[in-house]
Order: C-alpha cells, then sequence, then structure tokens
C-alpha cells in the first residue's frame, strides 16, 4: 500500500529526488525496515547509473531521522503488525513510488500469490490405484515422503501389525503418529480413491496456501511405486 504518512511532497522525496537528478542518475531506491518492537533500523539506498551500474549508500543524518520518526509513528500505530518495511523509487522519468508494508501485509500477499500460482490436479485417484497401494502396504512396503529433513520427519501410508491402515507422521527414530486410521483395508481403500493430488496437497494447511503440496503424496509418486501409470 501506498503510505498516507508520505507523499511526492514529503521532505524524504523531495531529497532522493534532488539527489538522483544532482548524481546524474536513471534511479534511486530507499530500502529501509524497522524491526525488533520498533527499535532496529536500518535503511540502505540503491543508485542505479544510467550505464546501468549500480552503488550503494546510506541516508544522511537529517532524512535518515524523519524516516526513522515515520516508521516508529506506523509501528506504535500498530505493534503487532511486525517488521516494518519501506519502499522509495525515484526514477528519472516517472512519479514516486512509495510502498509501506508490515509483515501481516506481507505474509496476506504471499499467500494470495501462493493460491495464484497452486495448480493441483483434482482427478481421483479411483479404486483401482488404491488397491495397488493397499497391495504394497500388505507387502510392509515403506510409503514416505520427506517433510522435514532437518527433523527427519516425514509424511507416511503404513499397515499395522494388526492389521489397521494409518497415515500421519515418521520420525527417523522409527516413531509413527498416526494422523487417520482405517480399520480395514477396504476402508483405506475407500478413502484413497477419494482423494486427488488437489486434496492431499491441502490436507495438512487448507489456510496456508504456502504450504500446498509441501511434503504430500501425489499420483505421480503411487504411480512410481506401483510401477504402473494411472
Amino acid at each position: 500500500m501506498t503510505s498516507a504518512l508520505l507523499t511526492e511532497d514529503s521532505d524524504v522525496v523531495r531529497w532522493l529526488r534532488a539527489e538522483r537528478e544532482a548524481r546524474g542518475l536513471t534511479r534511486i531506491e530507499l530500502s529501509a525496515s524497522l524491526k525488533h518492537a520498533g527499535t532496529l533500523h536500518d535503511d540502505t539506498l540503491i543508485f542505479t547509473a544510467p550505464d546501468g551500474a549500480l552503488t550503494f549508500g546510506s541516508l544522511p543524518e537529517t532524512p535518515r531521522a524523519q524516516v526513522q520518526e515515520l516508521m516508529r509513528r506506523h509501528h506504535a500505530s500498530a505493534p503487532a503488525l511486525g517488521t516494518i518495511e519501506l519502499s522509495i523509487v525515484c526514477d528519472a522519468h516517472a512519479p514516486p513510488r512509495i510502498r509501506l508494508t508490515d509483515e501481516a501485509q506481507r505474509q496476506q500477499e504471499a499467500k494470495e500469490q501462493a493460491r495464484a500460482e497452486a495448480h493441483f490436479d483434482s482427478r481421483h485417484y479411483g479404486r483401482a490405484l488404491a488397491q495397488r497401494v493397499a497391495e504394497l502396504l500388505d507387502a510392509g512396503a515403506d510409503l514416505s515422503v520427506t517433510v522435514d529433513p532437518r527433523e527427519g520427519v516425514s509424511h507416511a501410508l503404513w499397515r499395522s501389525g494388526d492389521g489397521t491402515y494409518a497415515e500421519g507422521l515418521r520420525y527417523i527414530q522409527g516413531d509413527s503418529q498416526a494422523k487417520r486410521t482405517f480399520a480395514s483395508r477396504d476402508a483405506f481403500i475407500r478413502w484413497l480413491a477419494e482423494q486427488s493430488d488437489d486434496s492431499l496437497a491441502k490436507t495438512e494447511h487448507p489456510d496456508d496456501p504456502r504450504m500446498w503440496g509441501l511434503g504430500t503424496f501425489n499420483r505421480a509418486f503411487f504411480a512410481r511405486k506401483t510401477g504402473r501409470r494411472s
């Protein structure tokens, strides 16, 4: 969003435009942030020469103090919004572009972008594929995909010694945590037959598109494991 606290006539914007003109630059950009409960401020100037060469610098004391004060006032109005970032871009042949964002806004924008870019196959796997997966589990196959390699956590399907089937997490230590259990082979087959890449991708984090498809099963995985396309 454009900050209501900053306009083209604000002191810091006018300073940036004057600096660009004085240096004969194609662009000057200010990138600033305020984090850690509104106490740690950082700013960087990016200078773009006519030949495209980039150099970097920092704001002088007076405009830097003005930027700090503006960002602290914004942070004080909503401290729960986290790190605040300010971007001011002054091009030679365009009006200044001013953008002030907070952590909550950036996370929401990231979710919206991930949602727009998410494309998963919504075709149900069907009973034939589900039966072949069940046969693998009956034979003691290890069906798992890595969720977090650092923590040694995998998303797994397995058949327990008591004849039940399960879907859940498996840990590198050998422990398992079932999230769904199926009392019979047929119950497992019915469940898997109704799933799709789309449904499994979104099950764990339905409200966070950034996490969709991470460490989840899909049709290609089952096809590799069963040795048959479906």
